[in-house]
Order: structure tokens, then C-alpha cells, then sequence
């Protein structure tokens, strides 16, 4: 499949146009296009600016609430529950874990659960957050009414969805350690990445309508768990995710989300901490290769890799995904192009 090179800031500068055409404010359009372009940075197409064209159509169709009211339904020294008002999803997940890391900065730990909001781009992006901050990070989101897009181990029908979570560990020298995963074998997005480029996918990935293993990515419809332990991952998600966050009250189908940040000064002095966590990633890099691996990674480094090749190059986009953004484009009458 044919990709287009363009540069992280022309790409974000689009998406801001985009949304802001939209009717999304400025800066929430700025917090989204900033968070999807990273996305694509970081070499995760199926969680990066391809999704705003369908975010835009489902503001358009009232599905997205761009103006909305957060309101704080709890708070506490160490929390906050929030409901976000149909909002864009990285615009609550963004402003929930910074609120989460202002906790812990008081507190030790911070906490934040978000009920009725939407879809928050990559899990990476958040868990980042709180290592940049020095703080170890996690994040979930979990919820809405349908019976999700995952069969739960054993099964061949959906019953749960595909829940993500991501860590992020702060470090010295290194880059932060980010492990960001799906709990199914792999990401719906990366299967709609590879119906765009025309490409199977692997037997086990996905089964079809009917439950049968399919390597097609256009009749694939039900994702399969990453084994017994991704399909309870995936419950437990849900449940704090999304239910614990109140995103399965009646007749809402949205999701939840649960921030948690913990200051690393509370437990342990933060110099020491980072040269230890600097010192498991060298035993990691150090480790003996398996035949036909060229080398040994820790969690987030080949994303870390990538950022700084596309950075320095340019990010290779797909047309099809380049083609939708400048179909909505067009529909909104946004002038700006990628060239």
C-alpha cells in the first residue's frame, strides 16, 4: 500500500484545522491533534490521526458532545471522579491525568476515574504523562452497554471488549519505560490497518461473524483474547475501567477511564529509583538474542525508535487513511492541505 511522507507539524496543524472546523475549541483541538500525531510518531498507526476523521463525523452526527462541561462528582485529597459530558475522549483523559499527577504531588498518589466520555486515542500517551512528571503511571478505560468487539476465552462470540491499559516508569539516562497493550491478541485497530493496506492477517488474530478463524481483515468481527490471562485482564478492566468509573449507568453507552499516578518520592528516594530502573533496561539490552533477533528491547523502546526516525524524516502515512482526512476536510471547507 502507498504511503505519503509528512511532516509530525503540518499533520498536527490539519488536524487542528479539522477539528476546529468542527466546532471544537481551540484548545481542546490542540490537546487531540497533539495526542493522535504522537500516536503516528510513535509508529501506531491504528491509534493515530486517521481517527479523527471518524471523530468528526460522530460530532457531526451529535454523537461527540465538542463543547462540553466537565463537572466533578467527587473529589477527594488523593481523587477525583469526573463525569465528562460526551466530550472528546483525549480531552478528558488528558485533563484527568494531569489532575491525577496534581493529586499525587500532594498526596503521594493521585487518582482520577472519568464516566461518559469516548474513545481516548493511544493508552501510551497518558502513562507518559505521569513518567515525564516522575512518577509511575497507569491507565485503563473500560465500559459502554454493548457486549463489546472480544470473545472472552473459551468462547466465539463478543462478551467483553478489547481493553487497553499502559504503565509508565520513569527513568535516568533512559527513556521511559511504556508498556501499552491490548488484551486481546492484538489491537482492532491493527487489523483495520491491515484491511487498509490490503494484507491478511494471522490465523488467530480474529474469527468472523460466525465464529470461525478468518485471516481475512474485512470479515473479520471478533477479536480474540490473549489467551485465558488477556480475557481476564480484559474483565478486570472493564470493571475498573469502566464500572468502577460509572460508565455502565442506564441507557449510556460510553466509556470510562481510571487514571492513577504515584509520586516516586513517596516510596523511594527518586535518583536511586531511576538509576535502578536505567540499570534493568541495560540487563534487558544485554540479554542473548533469539535466533533471528537482531536485539533486545525493553517496553516503549521501539516506540521511542520510531518517534525519533519520524521526527527527523517525516511520518509515512497511508493514503487511505491521508484520503479520509481530506475527504472530511473538503465536507468542512478547511483550505489547509499536506501537500
Amino acid at each position: 500500500m502507498t504511503t505519503r511522507t509528512v511532516s509530525h507539524t503540518a499533520l498536527n496543524t490539519f488536524c487542528v484545522d479539522l477539528l476546529n472546523a468542527a466546532g471544537v475549541p481551540e484548545t481542546d483541538a490542540r490537546i487531540t491533534a497533539r495526542i493522535q500525531v504522537e500516536a503516528d510518531l510513535r509508529g501506531v498507526h491504528s491509534h493515530g490521526a486517521r481517527a479523527i476523521a471518524g471523530y468528526i463525523r460522530q460530532i457531526l452526527k451529535g454523537d461527540i458532545n465538542p463543547n462540553a462541561h466537565p463537572r466533578v462528582l467527587s473529589e477527594g485529597a488523593a481523587y477525583v471522579h469526573m463525569d465528562a459530558d460526551n466530550a472528546l475522549g483525549q480531552v478528558a483523559a488528558y485533563n484527568a491525568m494531569r489532575r491525577a499527577i496534581r493529586k499525587a504531588e500532594g498526596s503521594g498518589i493521585g487518582m482520577a476515574a472519568v464516566r461518559n466520555t469516548n474513545h481516548y486515542g493511544a493508552a501510551a500517551y497518558y502513562a507518559n504523562m505521569a513518567a515525564e512528571a516522575g512518577m509511575v503511571g497507569f491507565n485503563t478505560t473500560g465500559g459502554r452497554k454493548n457486549r463489546g468487539n472480544m470473545a472472552p476465552y473459551g468462547s466465539i462470540e463478543p462478551a467483553i471488549g478489547n481493553a487497553p491499559f499502559a504503565y509508565g516508569i520513569p527513568a535516568g539516562r533512559e527513556r521511559p519505560i511504556i508498556l501499552d497493550m491490548a488484551t486481546g491478541v492484538v489491537a482492532a485497530g491493527k487489523i483495520g490497518i491491515a484491511r487498509d493496506r490490503g494484507e491478511k492477517i494471522p490465523l488467530g488474530w480474529a474469527l468472523d461473524a460466525a465464529g470461525n478463524p478468518t485471516d481475512d481483515p474485512a470479515e473479520a468481527s471478533i477479536v480474540v483474547p490473549l489467551g485465558p490471562k488477556g480475557s481476564g485482564l480484559a474483565i478486570v478492566m472493564h470493571c475498573i475501567g469502566g464500572i468502577l468509573a460509572g460508565a455502565a449507568f442506564p441507557d449510556v453507552e460510553k466509556f470510562g477511564y481510571l487514571f492513577i499516578a504515584i509520586d516516586v518520592s513517596t516510596f523511594a528516594d527518586p535518583d536511586t529509583f531511576a538509576a535502578e530502573v536505567d540499570a534493568r533496561i541495560q540487563t534487558i539490552r544485554e540479554a542473548r538474542p533469539a535466533p533471528g533477533v537482531d536485539r533486545v528491547h525493553y517496553p516503549g523502546e521501539p516506540e521511542w525508535i520510531t518517534r525519533e526516525h519520524n521526527l527527523e524524516n517525516g511520518i509515512p502515512m497511508l493514503l487511505p487513511h491521508l484520503t479520509d482526512l481530506e475527504s472530511v476536510a473538503r465536507q468542512l471547507g478547511v483550505s489547509t492541505r499536506l501537500g
